[in-house]
């Protein structure tokens, strides 16, 4: 990468600058709404991106979209410098990303970043206006969130239209897995879920190890896995959450299946360290090829949701639990399910589609297998209140090879991924960054 420093030091004086101002800010605003936007932090340039600046005021912003993802309100001057760093790459990787897909003249429409950020939402388990009120009680703007999502969907862009046609799939290696996967009959394949730290200069490898040593204690805190790559990874997996689908052994990598084999479903590992960076993992599912597993059977799921203040006490919320399961005994059938809901006093009602039960959180696989077909579950206690998922059709899971196709599709994915990344430290290698 040709940068040019300013002092041999520049990150440690920089981080350090940096997080003296950011700190009480920051901070602060975790706790109460920001005050509007300071014209000296828009004027105050941080760094020079091939001569596109981020200003002060992005990184402030940046910084508190990461302490938000990580369910963090308070950190430490400790974790504000590994925050500040991963901020400042983020950042820099956005404009790389968006400064390549404008040479190919890409465009996100307001809709495209809209319906992104109601999947982000959806990810947290709420609505779109509960994450907007979210991110304006800790002083971020719905606009810096949505510039992030820009580029995102900018680089898929890249991603789809550039790299993808330089991957080719053979009939060969289609047939081969369709014939490996019957004679691997009975075998285990897994679901992890990914966040992929790059390392593009072997000197910052241990940089890189550190955050991801960080991310995981995060996630070990409870911070949601698939929010957390949306905003820290830097694989084409985290529009997704970190998804990879399911992968027989032969499908992963030496390091990233010694891991994931002894690994039970919902636990984290890593870092585990390859040529090209960090990968942290989550098993969201184990099963064995070609075989039937009860939690296989498809549910068609309607939820209500029923909000609870943050000021009640341990009674008032006995006391609203025992009638919400009361009030779910009452439904029998998945009919005007919305109009029930509202008669019940529920704050959100609606249809979750057509799902696996084996992709669904392990704590409710149990409840919904016992459930009866227009049945509601007793109330799951969430956060801001509690949810009661109803069971309008349930069937029996068919076992049959996958189509070609999907086949095609899932060795596309993880080939082009490989190849983004790549394409993203060589961005990284040739571009300017003047850091301020």
């Amino acid at each position: 990468m040709n940068c040019r420093f300013h002092t041999k030091t520049f990150k440690l004086g920089l981080m350090s600058i940096i997080g003296s101002i950011l700190l009480s800010s920051v901070t602060a605003a975790a706790q109460q709404r920001a005050a509007p936007e300071k014209l000296s932090d828009i004027q105050q340039i941080v760094t020079v991106v091939n001569d596109s600046p981020i200003s002060l005021y992005d990184l402030k912003q940046r910084v508190l979209l990461f302490m938000i993802s990580s369910n963090k309100r308070q950190i430490t001057p400790e974790e504000q410098q590994y925050m500040n760093q991963q901020a400042l790459q983020s950042l820099i990787d956005d404009k790389l990303k968006t400064q390549e897909a404008s040479n190919y003249k890409t465009v996100i429409s307001k809709e495209e970043q809209e319906e992104s950020f109601t999947t982000y939402a959806q990810q947290m388990r709420i609505t779109p206006q509960q994450l907007e009120q979210q991110l304006n009680q800790t002083g971020i703007l719905k606009e810096s969130m949505l510039k992030q999502i820009e580029a995102s969907l900018a680089w898929e862009q890249v991603v789809g239209g550039l790299l993808m046609p330089q991957v080719s799939i053979s009939d060969e290696e289609i047939h081969s897995i369709l014939d490996r996967m019957q004679n691997n009959k009975g075998q285990y394949e897994y679901h992890p879920l990914e966040i992929f730290l790059l390392v593009s200069e072997n000197d910052k490898r241990e940089e890189s190890r550190i955050a991801a040593t960080k991310i995981i204690e995060q996630l070990n805190n409870n911070a949601p896995f698939q929010v957390m790559a949306r905003q820290f990874s830097q694989s084409t997996t985290s529009a997704v959450g970190g998804d990879l689908g399911w992968l027989m052994e032969s499908q992963l990598n030496p390091e990233m299946m010694s891991a994931l084999v002894d690994m039970k479903q919902g636990q984290i590992a890593g870092p585990i360290e390859t040529e090209d960076g960090f990968y942290i993992l989550q098993l969201a599912g184990k099963r064995q090829v070609l075989t039937a597993s009860k939690t296989d059977a498809r549910v068609d799921l309607q939820h209500m949701f029923f909000e609870v203040s943050d000021k009640a006490q341990s009674e008032e919320l006995d006391a609203l639990e025992k009638t919400i399961t009361a009030a779910a005994k009452k439904i029998v059938n998945c009919e005007n399910l919305d109009a029930q809901g509202k008669a019940l006093g529920a704050k959100e009602t609606g249809s979750l589609g057509n799902l696996a039960i084996s992709d669904l959180p392990q704590n409710l696989h149990e409840t919904l297998l016992e459930t009866e077909i227009g049945h509601a579950t007793p109330p799951i206690k969430e956060e801001a209140g509690y949810r009661v998922f109803v069971v309008c059709d349930r069937k029996a899971p068919e076992i049959r090879l996958p189509d070609y196709d999907s086949v095609e599709g899932s060795l596309s994915q993880q080939r082009v991924g490989l190849i983004a990344r790549r394409h993203l430290r060589d961005l990284r290698r040739d571009a300017i960054i003047d850091y301020k």
